[in-house]
């Protein structure tokens, strides 16, 4: 049990994570794009976040949803602040913890070249064949293999 009374997540599945702290954990990220951070508000470390990233596929993509909402709303911030004429050296970001300028820009550069954003190729998620396609696609090949070999018989 954790300090409010709900069960601890079971470190090897997301999906048993108590509702309020997977939303505490995305909102969390979504407004600070710091995993630690984000971390902490879910109630859980930064290891089990990154683990279950890497294990669950759903709990993958809410977590680039919410990356990529951070870095929106980071953008956001960085421009509206240069069209006001603001110089300040921070993004003041609306109850977030305030932004260097620089490391606004270094992040934005850094995520502009992420998987997954306009043109770079997705990273595919492998995937196996059911037994039936494998076996159509082996057959498939084996007919060609087979109608080449008929071809080159009659020509010889």
């Amino acid at each position: 049990m954790d300090e409010e009374g709900q069960a601890a997540p079971r470190r090897d599945d997301p999906r048993h994570w108590p509702a309020a702290k997977r939303e505490a954990f995305f909102d969390m990220l979504s407004v600070t794009c710091n995993v630690t951070a984000a971390a902490t508000a879910g109630g859980v470390t930064a290891r089990t976040a990154y683990r279950w990233r890497r294990r669950d596929a759903d709990f993958a993509a809410q977590w680039s949803e919410a990356l990529a909402l951070g870095y929106e709303v980071l953008e956001l911030a960085l421009v509206g602040q240069a069209l006001a004429g603001d110089d300040r050296d921070a993004i003041d970001r609306g109850g977030a913890p305030p932004v260097s300028v620089d490391l606004a820009l270094k992040l934005l550069a850094q995520h502009r070249h992420a998987p997954g954003k306009p043109g770079r190729r997705a990273a595919r998620t492998p995937g196996y064949a059911v037994p039936e396609d494998s076996d159509r696609a082996i057959l498939a090949k084996l007919a060609v293999i087979e109608a080449r070999r008929a071809k080159q018989a009659k020509d010889i």
